[in-house]
């Protein structure tokens, strides 16, 4: 089985509390996140609680994401926890289908799969805005919207753009 999904089967058989310790290691190309350039890896908790599994644990991501200035790619550690809850389709004391409401699904083989789980968290990890670190050498992109400096080249441009908003009075953007 990949170092993703674990079969939890023995742990559900167990009373609450139980535990049991794993090594995950999910390749980017099962998160279908493209940010994500390299395997996640870390360690989880797996615990048994009294109706699922709870999952804790810290994991590592290395992401590529570009400059909001330059955009030159960057690459990234992301630091994710997880501390999910995951439950059997299926309540093994009345035979019906568990409405799982904010938790993750087992499948029927009582098989944690944790690539969704890590896919989520990867993307709510990333920087909405990263910048090179030290100085960009190239112009910025997102010149602050406070910064009167007009392009010497548009300069013509923007004496005539005063001159007819002067003459019919209305402005036009």
């Amino acid at each position: 089985m990949a170092d993703y999904i674990f079969n939890v089967a023995r742990l559900l058989a167990q009373t609450s509390g139980s535990r049991r310790t794993v090594d995950v290691k999910a390749p980017p190309d099962v998160l279908n996140v493209p940010e994500v350039i390299a395997a996640v890896r870390g360690v989880a908790q797996l615990t048994r609680l009294s109706d699922a599994i709870l999952v804790t644990g810290q994991m590592r991501a290395l992401v590529r994401v570009p400059c909001a200035r330059c955009m030159d790619d960057l690459e990234l550690q992301l630091d994710i926890e997880l501390d999910d809850e995951f439950v059997p389709g299926i309540d093994p004391a009345r035979g019906g289908t568990v409405d799982p409401g904010d938790r993750w699904l087992l499948d029927r083989g009582h098989n944690l799969d944790l690539s969704p789980v890590l896919a989520e968290a990867a993307i709510s990890e990333l920087p909405p805005r990263v910048v090179c670190p030290g100085q960009c050498q190239r112009p910025l992109i997102d010149r602050p919207a406070t910064s009167p400096a007009i392009d010497p080249r548009l300069a013509p441009l923007e004496r005539l753009r005063r001159q007819m908003l002067h003459q019919d009075g209305e402005s036009h953007g």
